[in-house]
C-alpha cells in the first residue's frame, strides 16, 4: 500500500486569491463597460447646427409656460454616466446609469432629451441611447470579462 502525503494549501491559498481578486475587478469592468456604451450614445446624441429655443408648457399651477434658448451640443453635454451605489452588492453586483440631465446644472441639460429619444405626437423619435447600447453590448460584455480574467491572472 502507498500513503502519499500532498499539502494543497499553497494550491488553495491561490484559489481563494483568484476569487478575491476577481470580486475587486467587478467595478472597474462594470465601468469599463458602461463607459464604452456611454461613449456611443454621445457620438449618437443628434446636435443641430445653430442654437434653438425650446418652449415649455404651462405649469400645473397655471404659469404661462417660459423659453428657453439651448446651445449646439446641449445634448451630448446633458449625457451623463453615474454608479448607481444603492444597487451595488460589493463584488458582485456594479450598476451604472447611462441618461441625461433633466434639470439645469452648470455642466449642461436638456428638458426634452426624453422628447428626442422617443419622439412626440409631431416630432419622430431620434434615439441615440438604445442604439448605443444595442451597438456595444457585445464589445462591453468582452471588455468587462477580459478585465476581470485579467485581474484573477495577475497574482
Amino acid at each position: 500500500m502507498i500513503n502519499m502525503k500532498v499539502d494543497l494549501s499553497p494550491a488553495l491559498a491561490q484559489l481563494r486569491g483568484m476569487g478575491e481578486r476577481a470580486e475587486n475587478s467587478v467595478r472597474e469592468a462594470a465601468f469599463k463597460g458602461a463607459k464604452l456604451v456611454f461613449d456611443e450614445a454621445h457620438r449618437r446624441a443628434p446636435q443641430s447646427k445653430k442654437a434653438h429655443w425650446f418652449y415649455s408648457r404651462r405649469h400645473k399651477d397655471d404659469q404661462a409656460g417660459a423659453k428657453y434658448l439651448f446651445r449646439p451640443g446641449s445634448l451630448k453635454k446633458s449625457i451623463y454616466l453615474k454608479h448607481l451605489d444603492e444597487l451595488q452588492i460589493k463584488g458582485e453586483k456594479e450598476v451604472y446609469q447611462i441618461s441625461w440631465r433633466k434639470r439645469s446644472s452648470a455642466i449642461g441639460y436638456v428638458p426634452y432629451a426624453h422628447m428626442v429619444e422617443y419622439g412626440t405626437v409631431r416630432q419622430p423619435a431620434a434615439p441615440f441611447v438604445r442604439p448605443a447600447f444595442d451597438a456595444k453590448k457585445d464589445e462591453a460584455q468582452a471588455l468587462m470579462l477580459e478585465t476581470v480574467m485579467r485581474a484573477v491572472q495577475n497574482a
